[in-house]
């Protein structure tokens, strides 16, 4: 049985399927194939139009099953959007009134308290990072298992969505003949195309800009531990122009297109149909980065105080890692090296068989990080079965053994062995594996 997966960034203007399969018994994996498609009905992430998308995204999916010759079934699905809330809740647990061994079950336990905490009856969990296990009066330990103590202290951080909003997605994909298999926040899924384990545990903020939404998601001792989001992005350049100039949308990405190869003291002329007629126009290219420059100061100034107000400024020692469409744009880079004191880079996807360049890209970063995300589950699967499967392998050798050396164990008084089975490897380190 062949092991596929599909993953779907569904982004502000653009929407990406990217379909992949794991093979040679979980070892490797490949990407079959992808498409992009115009997010018609999506405004900052949020869907306006579900019948236009889902008519969409349907042509689409099907497109991309006529060129790999699969056919797409379900799929994961990337979610963002300016109505995601992230929190941080401080847990103080008491185990019993005298000292126990901590077990999974507390954790557990911990987590509901949490969301009964911080989680509205109208919203759904869909990240959760459990972290700073303490116990008693002990120092801030990684896994508390199997350690005795009478009181559990921890920080829960939950990042939850409307579950309206999830209705909306899942009905939305239905109609495209799309079962959704499971949700994931971009921000955590892009860490998995573009981040290596050091970045997560030094420090580091992870700084999405897209169309219409810029993402900032900060990693500290290899832990999701910040979220915010910003509704703010490549669409409000295109606004900013649309209403200086007094020019329609398309005229102006095109203008946006062509300045990028253009010096300061050259001019642009644009040719365009506005009702019917013929009409051509000149700028100054100087006067359009004005324009330009200005949203892009505005821009970074968001980034720069969201992660000042964050309280992880001081320790991203790893710097921060741009993705998203907008990233190579603008002057983003450069000017975000000379507004804040940090090592700055833009992202780039971890190397997968099959990859094209369109996916190597930052715009694709997010993407990619979705079908991870479900490659993950797919490898957890394969691991469990296989574990599921050697479990009864072992029963029925031992009924085997059982029946046919009873009187022997009887007589010689023979000690049995416990057979034992392997745990499943950590999905980070068989992720780590292709980074």
């Amino acid at each position: 049985m062949r092991r596929i997966r599909t993953g779907i960034d569904i982004g502000s203007s653009k929407t990406t399927i990217i379909v992949g399969e794991l093979y040679d018994s979980g070892k490797n994996i490949k990407i079959l194939g992808h498409t992009t498609i115009m997010s018609n009905g999506i405004k900052k992430g949020e869907i306006i139009d579900g019948e236009l998308f889902s008519r969409t995204l349907r042509l689409g999916k099907e497109r991309l099953e006529e060129k790999i010759g699969i056919e797409i079934k379900k799929a994961t699905i990337g979610i963002s959007g300016s109505d995601l809330k992230s929190s941080t809740t401080e847990i103080e647990y008491k185990l019993s009134d005298e000292e126990i061994e901590v077990t999974e079950g507390h954790c557990d336990e911990i987590f509901k308290i949490s969301k009964e905490r911080a989680v509205k009856e109208d919203e759904q969990v869909i990240a959760k990072e459990i972290y700073n296990y303490r116990i008693d009066d002990s120092g801030i330990m990684k896994n508390p298992v199997g350690k005795i103590g009478n009181k559990l202290k921890v920080s829960v951080h939950l990042i939850r969505i409307p579950k309206l909003k999830v209705k909306k997605i899942v009905e939305t994909l239905n109609k495209a003949k799309i079962e959704v298999d499971s949700l994931v926040y971009n921000g955590e899924a892009s860490s998995k195309a573009t981040l290596k384990k050091i970045d997560k545990v030094n420090g580091v903020a992870l700084v999405d800009i897209g169309y219409g939404l810029t993402e900032i998601t900060i990693f500290k001792n290899n832990r999701l531990i910040k979220t915010n989001i910003i509704p703010i992005g490549g669409m409000h350049y295109v606004n900013d122009l649309k209403y200086v100039l007094e020019l329609n949308c398309e005229v102006v990405k095109n203008i946006l297109s062509e300045i990028k190869n253009k010096d300061i003291d050259e001019k642009i002329t644009i040719s365009y149909l506005e009702d019917g007629e013929s009409l051509t126009k000149t700028f100054e290219v100087k006067y359009l980065r004005e324009i330009i420059d200005a949203r892009t100061d505005e821009i970074l100034e968001y980034i720069s105080k969201s992660i000042e107000a964050s309280g992880y400024k001081e320790y991203l020692k790893n710097g921060i890692v741009l993705a998203g469409g907008v990233v190579g744009n603008y002057g983003i880079l450069e000017k975000l090296k000379t507004l804040l004191n940090y090592d700055i880079r833009i992202g780039t996807t971890i190397k997968i068989d099959g990859m094209t360049t369109t996916l190597k890209s930052p715009a694709c970063i997010a993407g990619m990080g979705v079908l991870l995300t479900a490659l993950e589950d797919e490898y957890s699967c394969l691991k469990q079965t296989n574990v599921e499967d050697k479990i009864e392998e072992v029963k029925g050798k031992k009924e085997t053994v059982n029946t046919t050396t009873l009187n022997k164990v009887e007589k010689k008084g023979i000690v049995k062995k416990k057979i034992e089975t392997k745990k499943p490897s950590k999905l980070k380190k068989w992720l780590g594996n292709f980074i």
